[in-house]
């Protein structure tokens, strides 16, 4: 190696020192295991990613393009590659094809952090392979094919440590227009690049051996067919229970045909999952999905903290005696959301129901949800939503999410505005009348609620406590937006207030476009209740001038990207859904 050579190696922290040994290889492997977790915890929780990736990135610039030097080059001046175990069919013992560890290969996504760790040197190997917790979360995408050999590996690396598991049936989203013809599916309407029905069956047969150690499981489909081998083979009578089970997440995504009949008769049974016993279940979320609403884990839920219902069809949903028993066995309970879901029938119907429940309760008063704080109602129409909260109270209530569009919800906005319903009379201590539902809270997302502007003031006068906003006024009266500009004309829970919520800190808008924002925003610090964040859709209209003045006179400025669900919790969950989807395609079996 010349001169030149030298002096572009001396300090690259790319290339090994020469005649050395590697100070890493002196760590005990203990602490080596140790520091393979703490990084796959990292990567898991996206910790500083983004500074990484940039820092990542300008470092390969300055080393490997601006000095020329060649990724991978020896003093010959050949590309050497490394060294792996591999098998005949050019796949290693990771699922990871030859093709996507080769420097001279087209570019694939980054292999998994465990995956990529164990290939850095026999030494890392080792100790990788002998670190059980870096093998326990078990992705498996539509590009994933029988005989899921990385799953066996995953299975047998992770020893007996509890696994969480997340299963993709969808097809990419630029597939689901293609023509199916030719796919074994293809009845179904199927994309050709979806998991086929058989390679669901075999899959499950590996993981279902091993439910004792589940500790969560995603499963995402856009087929039912898929959801109902899923739901057969954690129903077979085998399966006396899920000990270790924190969290089940099923999805079906799929455009409803009927909002009042499931769409595939002949797949409409409710089953009773894990033999009716996951007693540490945490968090449960039913897209599309219905079970057997009386099993022990719904109905005697002590552990739930996070329940989600979404996108039943009336004739798949729990009755009220069913939905009551599984809040009220549920005293934990800390998020409800309901999204088109919840109690079949009409809220007259359930006080007739609930005085003759099969479960010997009388379920006609008020259920009182002590812990819960945050709420989220989606799709409802005015009387549904009205019905629930009479029948419904929520005296620890701190967060609340109303997407609302279809019909007119005035006397629903007079009902938050009013008395809080609880099932134990509540009054303050210096003895006023029970203050509203809206009086305790410290955050609001509006996605949709059409109402007077009367019941919108109303409303505001008992947000005094509020600190964090969020609309989405596509489908909101006008009026929600320019109270927060105008002396508030209804007096608020403290005293007469000069400009409604007062207490407002955060504020978080889509379709509004920034000169409105900057005018609400001076006009709130004139009036003495300056915001300290503001946050706008990214797709709003907003000019270099007034961008520049927002970071200005705010002390935190950002811009969003809106989800197709405008409910808050609903939007995490589809948000890590989509990151399940891509973290696991460059692994093939």
């Amino acid at each position: 190696m010349d001169c030149c050579s030298d002096v572009l190696t001396k300090d690259n922290p790319f290339i090994p020192p020469k005649g050395t040994r590697c100070p890493v290889n002196d760590i005990p492997p203990e602490l080596l295991s140790l520091i393979f977790e703490v990084g796959a915890k990292s990567i898991k929780d996206g910790e500083d990613e983004d500074e990484e990736d940039e820092e990542d990135e300008a470092m390969a610039v300055y080393w490997n393009l601006e000095s020329g030097a060649k990724d991978g080059a020896d003093e010959d001046g050949e590309t050497t590659k490394r060294s792996r175990v591999t098998r005949n069919d050019g796949i290693d013992e990771d699922g990871l094809s030859e093709s996507s560890m080769d420097s001279d290969a087209t570019f694939e996504p980054m292999p998994s952090f465990e995956v990529l760790i164990s290939h850095v040197c026999h030494h890392w190997r080792v100790v990788a392979l002998n670190t059980p917790s870096l093998w326990t979360e078990i992705d498996v995408s539509p590009l994933d094919s029988p005989p899921f050999e990385r799953v066996q590996t995953f299975l047998e690396r992770s020893k007996s440590l509890p696994i969480d598991i997340r299963i993709d049936c969808e097809p990419p989203d630029d597939d689901e227009e293609e023509d199916s013809s030719g796919s074994e599916d293809s009845e179904l309407g199927q994309s050709p690049h979806s998991m086929t029905f058989s390679d669901l069956d075999n899959l499950m047969s590996l993981l279902v051996p091993h439910i004792s150690r589940w500790g969560s499981v995603e499963v995402a489909v856009a087929c039912y067919k898929h959801m109902f081998i899923f739901l057969s083979a954690v129903s077979d009578p085998s399966i006396t229970g899920a000990p270790q089970l924190e969290a089940l997440q099923l999805y079906h995504h799929e455009d409803a045909e009927s909002l009042t009949a499931f769409a595939q008769p002949d797949l409409v049974q409710h089953f009773k999952l894990f033999g009716g016993v996951a007693p540490r279940l945490k968090s449960v979320a039913l897209w599309g999905v219905h079970v057997d609403w009386c099993q022990e884990w719904l109905s005697c839920g002590s552990n739930l903290l996070d329940l989600e219902l979404a996108y039943h069809t009336d004739d798949v949903r729990p009755s009220w005696t069913q939905f009551a028993a599984i809040l009220c066995g549920a005293p934990k309970l800390e998020t409800l959301s309901l999204c088109s879901s919840g109690p079949l029938g009409a809220p007259h119907d359930w006080c007739n129901e609930g005085s003759s429940g099969s479960y010997g309760n009388d379920y006609t008063g008020v259920i009182e949800l002590r812990s819960l704080t945050q709420l989220v109602l989606a799709f409802h129409s005015p009387v549904y939503v009205s019905g629930l909260l009479r029948r419904l109270a929520f005296p620890a209530l701190k967060s609340l999410t109303l997407d609302l569009d279809d019909g007119d919800f005035t006397d629903f906005a007079f009902q938050l505005a009013g008395p809080m319903m609880s099932a134990v009379p509540v009054t303050s201590k210096d003895g006023e009348k029970k203050r509203s539902l809206l009086s305790r809270l410290d955050s609001i997302k509006l996605s949709g609620l059409s109402c007077s502007d009367r019941s919108i003031e109303l409303m505001y006068a008992e947000l005094g406590n509020l600190k964090t906003l969020n609309l989405v006024m596509k489908y909101l009266p006008l009026t929600f937006l320019q109270l927060l500009y105008h002396p508030c004309s209804v007096p608020c829970q403290r005293d007469v207030c000069h400009v409604c919520l007062p207490s407002l800190t955060t504020l978080s808008t889509a379709d509004v476009p920034g000169d409105q924002i900057r005018e609400l925003v001076q006009k709130r610090k004139e009036a003495g209740v300056p915001l300290k964040a503001v946050y706008m859709e990214e797709n709003d209209e907003v000019t270099p001038h007034d961008l520049q003045w927002l970071k200005d006179n705010v002390e935190e400025f950002d811009f969003f990207e809106a989800s197709d669900d405008e409910f808050e919790s609903l939007v995490d969950i589809e948000e890590e859904h989509e990151a399940s989807e891509s973290e696991w395609e460059e692994v093939d079996d």
